[in-house]
């Protein structure tokens, strides 16, 4: 999901600080790089937010860097198909769930800094 927002409308650490206290005990939020930050609601339930010049990126996806190596591993080993099959079946939802809700909290949060 793609926020689009005006150019440096969003502080990094003060999105990060929001985002800790409104989902504190619902997801853990850890610092992957510079402006990058994911949130986790399990091993295998996450989303990652990397905020941009004039945008927040919002995408689920599996918020440990070894559950990631493991789906590439999976696909390389297995081919495209079956993999795919078992990730739309048993994750895609839920990563998408944490990543609407993460969305809409940006949104809400920040709806004056917004860009249409």
């Amino acid at each position: 999901m793609k926020i689009k927002t005006e150019t440096n409308a969003i502080d990094y650490n003060e999105l990060k600080a929001a985002l800790e206290e409104h989902f504190q005990g619902k997801y853990t939020f850890k610092e992957r790089s510079k402006n990058f930050v994911v949130a986790a609601k399990s091993k295998t339930e996450g989303a990652n937010i990397l905020v941009r010049k004039n945008a927040v990126m919002v995408n689920g996806n599996f918020p440990t860097m070894g559950g990631q190596m493991l789906f590439v591993l999976t696909i390389l080993l297995l081919g495209i198909l079956i993999p795919l099959i078992i990730y739309f079946a048993a994750y895609h939802k839920k990563m998408k769930a944490v990543e609407n809700e993460i969305g809409d909290f940006i949104k809400d949060r920040y709806a004056d800094h917004l860009r249409a």
